[in-house]
């Protein structure tokens, strides 16, 4: 089978049923771990949550994934962040805001997004061996993951991990910070040993072709690491446990598929704008999104092509879970892509592409994509096409 470019899921099989088999395993394991070292800390923070009407109680496996994820940004990033000064931080925030509130200037602040994250959020003290794990470093942190406007989602989540600590002394916060870098740092072994075959690509995709994106907007996206790959795979998993039942539940179910699994990636495609996405009209019998569009209409469920994540949710909130959703997205979007279908009211769950194949971020030309139809099958509760 041909390499693919940073990660696959049939790279341990000629299908990716094992993967699917695989992530699974090793998400209980995952979850085994760290419920045994944080359970008083969960159920003090969940009680935090409550006190003060942040949201609705979430299950207790989602905030078991948010110290991990706390521990794995922290490993990657805070040397990054606590050199970046106030006036480019400040700076930075502004511009993503601006680009999550305006598409007009989404070009120009694409152009100066790649220019400024390559002098200011890239940027790394190495001389710095272990950073003060506190609460004002902690602060550094969420403030870098939001100028790089690639962790949106992330900061929302983090934010209050963040509020919860601000009430806590020095050494507690030390205490917390510590517990979840030693997790971060076994994850980090577990996770190559158990997922590290279907990334296998991704080292060598950092050290030959990073360098073409190192001036472009999605500088930040396409620099993350092997155990971020990892990390996004089991946050997937352990999310659409999470919201399996609601989903089920649901009135309508929508499929939402990217472009990159057209058969044709350009202006051969003749599918239809709607106001939900672009609706396939079969113009090809290979095209993986003719054939799961017309599954879709055989089960009732609707079936919508996004350009961009952006775009699946331009309409803003909708009756709560009333409307569940399959996104269908590569490794690194699946998180932050079901947090927010979750905000807007929509219930998520997530199959991930195969393997990538935009040139947008990963490639000089598109190359399909697919998804593993029995795990789609499996979400949807269909026994047989």
């Amino acid at each position: 089978m041909k390499d693919k470019i940073t990660y696959s899921l049939k790279s341990c099989d000629c299908t990716s049923d094992k993967y699917y088999r695989t992530v699974g395993t090793f998400t209980n394991e995952v979850l085994f771990k760290i419920n045994q070292s944080t359970e008083g800390l969960i159920s003090d923070f969940q009680s935090f949550i409550l006190k003060n009407n942040y949201e609705d109680l979430r299950s207790k496996n989602e905030y078991v994934f948010e110290l991990l994820l706390l521990g794995v940004l922290w490993r990657n990033y805070i040397k990054k962040a606590i050199i970046l000064g106030e006036v480019p931080k400040a700076f930075l925030i502004r511009l993503m805001n601006l680009r999550e509130k305006s598409k007009i200037f989404k070009v120009a602040v694409d152009y100066i997004k790649g220019f400024s994250g390559k002098v200011w959020l890239l940027k790394e003290n190495n001389e710095i061996n272990d950073c003060d794990r506190t609460i004002e470093n902690m602060k550094k942190l969420l403030d870098w993951l939001a100028a790089s406007g690639e962790f949106n989602q992330e900061v929302k989540r983090l934010k209050q991990w963040y509020d919860y600590l601000s009430n806590r002394s020095l050494e507690e916060v030390s205490n917390v910070i510590s517990m979840v870098l030693d997790l971060a740092e076994w994850f980090d072994f577990h996770s190559e040993k158990a997922l590290g075959c279907f990334t296998r690509n991704v080292n060598k995709f950092l050290e030959e072709n990073y360098h073409k994106h190192k001036w472009k907007e999605d500088n930040v996206y396409c620099g993350r690491k092997r155990i971020e790959y990892h990390l996004n795979m089991v946050g997937a998993e352990i999310m659409n446990r999470a919201f399996r039942e609601d989903f089920l539940k649901t009135e309508e179910k929508r499929l939402l598929l990217p472009i990159c699994m057209r058969f044709h990636c350009n202006s051969d495609c003749k599918a239809e704008r709607s106001t939900e996405g672009y609706l396939c009209t079969g113009c090809t019998n290979h095209c993986n999104v003719n054939y799961l569009t017309q599954m879709g209409r055989k089960y009732g469920i609707k079936v919508f092509i996004i350009p961009h994540e952006s775009a699946a949710f331009t309409k803003g909130k909708i009756e709560k879970n009333k409307i569940g959703i399959i996104g269908v997205a590569c490794v690194l979007n699946l998180a932050s892509g079901g947090w927010k279908a979750k905000e807007l009211g929509f219930v998520p769950q997530c199959v991930l592409l195969d393997y990538c194949g935009c040139k947008n971020h990963w490639s000089d030309s598109d190359e399909a994509t697919e998804i593993n139809i029995s795990k789609l099958m499996d979400i949807l509760q269909i026994s047989e096409i």
